[in-house]
């Protein structure tokens, strides 16, 4: 490479505007043996660089650790913000419910009976013939309950059957 050249890139490279090949050309030149003694100060400048990068490469990946932990910030923050969303529509589920309940309470209509009749005698009448129909089918559905007497009588004999049997195994013990 030509004296011009280098003095070209090393001035880009001061100046803070050399490309990443670029200055792999000049750690490539400052490297080789044989320099001029005024080149003495670069050459052990890009020396220390490269001792330098090497000694203080990581043994691990960087960057998958750095895109790991803004991941795990990122979705402990995103997990944060939905829990202020869930809260703040739990809440407003809760005005809600508690609105209609109350709209529901306060807009019930009457349940007190009122009277059907004008006249006293004819809702007498009315009650007395609605009582008599519940009575016959009361009457009716209670007259197949006289079966029951019959089963309630044949338990009882057969406590009786019971009883006797214990008293028997109690004799033969």
């Amino acid at each position: 490479m030509e004296y011009n050249e280098i003095e070209k890139l090393l001035n880009r490279y001061l100046e803070g505007e050399s490309s990443l090949e670029e200055e792999a050309l000049l750690k490539e030149y400052f490297s080789k043996p044989g320099l001029p003694d005024y080149q003495n100060e670069m050459k052990e400048l890009f020396g220390y660089l490269v001792e330098a990068k090497v000694e203080s490469a990581p043994p691990y990946d960087v960057t998958s650790e750095l895109n790991a932990l803004i991941e795990k910030e990122w979705k402990k923050e995103s997990a944060g913000r939905f829990r202020q969303v869930y809260a703040w529509a739990g809440s407003a589920a809760a005005v809600l419910v508690i609105a209609f309940g109350l709209f529901q309470f306060l807009n019930k209509p009457d349940t007190l009976a009122k009277d059907t009749y004008k006249d006293p005698k004819l809702a007498y009448l009315e009650t007395k013939h609605a009582l008599m129909m519940v009575s016959r089918v009361m009457n009716h559905n209670t007259a197949k309950l006289k079966y029951l007497a019959k089963v309630d009588e044949s338990f009882e004999q057969v406590q009786k059957i019971a009883e006797i049997d214990k008293v028997v195994n109690s004799l033969k013990k």
